[in-house]
């Protein structure tokens, strides 16, 4: 009987904690969106990259902090990064996946075959651009909105 009495009680202690659900919950009301207009049709799916920091950036898929994918909608998505995330500064890289391979596709010599996207609406002209070209300051609270429009070639 202690024993049953014992676990219930630390069964409430954890409950009232908001173990272990907030241990495991991102924060909803925070977090980085990125709408993306101007997709050639509805095909596939959108692919969405939010790095960090420079280190990597637009190629090395390691230093990416969070991959998300999302539906294309009236030739139109939205990907969601939910937060939190620290203050800072962040790029955002993404790509039409038409085919839903997961791969970004370009020919035989890197020339894109699939349309893609920058934070900043950077048009990049004879080589990727930087991340200093696209980062963005996030502080950190609330939503930040991102306007991205596709790029095709």
């Amino acid at each position: 009987m202690r024993l049953r009495i014992r676990l219930i009680a630390f069964a409430m202690l954890l409950l009232a904690a908001g173990w272990p659900a907030a241990s495991r919950a991102q924060d909803a009301s925070k977090g980085i969106k990125v709408e993306i207009t101007g997709l050639r049709n509805n095909n596939g799916q959108l692919v969405c990259s939010l790095w960090p920091g420079p280190a990597g950036f637009p190629r090395d898929d390691s230093h990416i902090l969070k991959h998300v994918t999302a539906p294309i909608k009236n030739a139109g998505g939205v990907c969601v990064f939910p937060g939190p995330f620290p203050a800072g500064d962040y790029a955002v890289t993404l790509f039409h996946d038409e085919d839903k391979s997961g791969k970004f596709k370009t020919n035989m010599i890197g020339y894109p075959l699939e349309g893609y996207g920058f934070s900043n609406n950077v048009v990049p002209q004879f080589s990727a651009p930087t991340f200093d070209q696209c980062k963005f300051h996030y502080d950190g609270t609330g939503w930040k909105v991102i306007p991205v429009k596709m790029i095709y070639r």
